[in-house]
């Protein structure tokens, strides 16, 4: 075991993630593993005694390091910036400097449960590590040095960190947080020396079909021993045509949220329910009247669904349960990377096209105060509602009668998108969440992009292993197309509503959809909802 402390004199760690702009004022928390050995890299280059600590002990050093992504102790912390405008010729730019403020004398701690180091490699990281400026931006003055710390101490790990990555002696004092209760980043992790050998020699072969030209300009960015790697300047990654850095993948960790108020005075009233473990809960109802909601409309079903409920509370003195309406005392949940309040999930469960039942769905179980609003809506409603197919624009209601409120198990026989399945297949079309850096060039290049949002979705959301793949599901007559097979029918995405009512729901980034077919390598239990809208029927999938 090895573990770093570092302290900030100034109280303030400045760092802007892998592939973020500065301007979106987030800090990278916990350091990125891959941040710290490059500090230690530069710290060897411009301050270290070369004839005392060769090269090769560098090497070494940070091939040791990088076997394994390392276990965080994090302090406190207040997520803050400073806001100024950079003077220019004709016009001033605002600028966002993010950090976070720290109290000077607290550590953060970087331990390596399986990394021994010998008398020279420990040498030149306790010479380095003392002589280390910054960690992060060149703001954020660092003091650094090895320690010996307990596992009862951290509380930022990789996700899905098991048994057999600590050792046995340590794990049954090992105390880390429940996922459930806390935030995912994604840090850049430096690849194994083995895994880079492996990764090197699969980009040199990549670029033989090159030019010569930009063959030796990505070549020279690719050199063989992992400390050279990662010391490449970012610039040069960039020049030679990566949009990542070839020696880096990402890991996601589980960490403690950090907020705009000091935790102390958080922690002197209990947490949000959302951050609390709770059983998933679901209640189930049936939905009839005429004429019955096509599936096509299940994003404004499920959006009268919320508001009808809302409206449970109207007379009462409480506010809304925060698992009904996604929202705390500070407004709109943003600190809720498993999504535990409720999603409202229209149901077709004949496959007749037409939307027979509701399922409001809670990770977190739901409070005496929403299950007694539940037992209460009876009735959906629209006061002007579209023309139909007479051209009737007058009130549509519907009748909701409630099931039960039980354990997603208890409807598994009875509904698709509970029951447990290996594939999963769109019923609504699946949006992204987030824009494109690039905007994709053909049919290949689109459903890419979605995959790749879907994976990383998966990674923040669930615990479990993400889908084994994921194919699109296209109609017979035009396989370019987006389609999924209604009561006998192709409807692609465009016949679906896609935008909530008056703009709700923030900026879209996508107003088309796809649709997809899901495989694990084994059962999966639903509900499994993905992408923008997901808490309203779309990206909505069926056993």
């Amino acid at each position: 075991m090895i573990a770093f402390a570092f302290t900030f004199p100034t109280g303030r760690y400045h760092a802007t993630p892998w592939g973020r702009n500065a301007n979106e004022a987030d800090v990278a928390w916990p350091p990125e593993p891959a941040r710290i050995l490059r500090a230690l890299i530069a710290t060897w280059w411009r301050k270290a005694d070369h004839e005392a600590f060769p090269k090769s002990v560098l090497d070494d050093l940070i091939d040791a390091l990088a076997e394994e992504a390392p276990l965080f102790r994090l302090p406190d912390a207040v997520h803050s910036h400073i806001r100024a405008f950079m003077p220019a010729p004709e016009k001033k730019t605002l600028i966002y400097d993010a950090f976070y403020r720290l109290d000077r004398d607290e550590k953060l701690i970087a331990l390596w449960p399986k990394v021994e180091l010998d008398d020279a490699k420990r040498a030149l990281a306790t010479h380095l590590l003392e002589r280390i400026g910054y960690l992060g931006r060149a703001e954020s003055w660092a003091d650094a040095r090895i320690v010996e710390t307990g596992y009862n101490e951290l509380n930022a790990a990789p996700r899905g960190l098991t048994k057999e990555d600590i050792p046995a002696d340590a794990w049954d004092v090992l105390q880390l947080p429940d996922a459930r209760d806390c935030v995912p980043f994604e840090a850049t992790l430096s690849a194994t020396a083995q895994r880079w050998t492996e990764v090197r020699a699969n980009l040199l072969e990549g670029l033989k079909d090159r030019k010569k030209s930009e063959r030796s300009l990505a070549e020279a960015t690719l050199p063989e021993r992992l400390a050279d790697a990662l010391a490449i300047d970012t610039s040069d990654w960039r020049k030679a045509g990566w949009s990542s850095p070839p020696p880096l993948r990402k890991v996601v960790y589980d960490r403690p949220a950090v907020g705009p108020l000091p935790p102390r005075g958080r922690s002197r009233r209990p947490p949000p329910r959302y951050e609390r473990p709770g059983h998933p809960e679901v209640a189930r109802f049936v939905l009839a009247g005429r004429p019955q909601p096509r599936v096509e409309e299940t994003l404004r079903i499920a959006e009268i669904a919320r508001a009808a409920l809302m409206g449970k509370f109207k007379h009462q003195d409480e506010r809304p349960p925060v698992e009904i309406s996604g929202r705390d005392e500070n407004g709109p949940l943003r600190e809720d990377p498993a999504h535990a309040h409720a999603f409202y999930l229209p149901e077709d469960a004949d496959g007749d096209g037409l939307l027979d039942h509701l399922i409001i769905y809670c990770r977190a179980g739901f409070s005496p105060s929403a299950k007694r609003a539940l037992d209460r809506l009876d009735k959906l409603w629209l006061e002007h509602g579209r023309a139909d197919e007479d051209g009737e624009r007058g009130r549509k209601e519907w009748r909701l009668a409630l099931e039960d409120i039980a354990e997603p198990e208890a409807f598994h026989s009875a509904s698709g998108l509970l029951r447990p399945s290996r594939t999963w297949r769109s019923v609504t079309p699946l949006l992204k969440s987030r824009f494109d850096k690039e905007k994709p060039r053909g049919f290949e290049a689109r459903v890419e992009s979605y995959r790749r949002q879907i994976f990383d979705e998966w990674a923040k959301r669930f615990p479990d292993p993400p889908p084994r793949s994921v194919e699109p599901i296209v109609d017979e007559k035009n396989i370019s197309r987006f389609a999924v097979r209604v009561e006998g029918r192709f409807l692609s995405t465009l016949a679906f509503a896609r935008t909530r009512s008056r703009g709700r729901g923030g900026l879209q980034p996508d107003a088309s959809g796809g649709f997809f077919e899901l495989r694990f390598d084994r059962e999966r239990l639903g509900p499994i909802t993905l992408g923008w809208g997901a808490h309203f029927g779309l990206g909505m999938f069926r056993a």
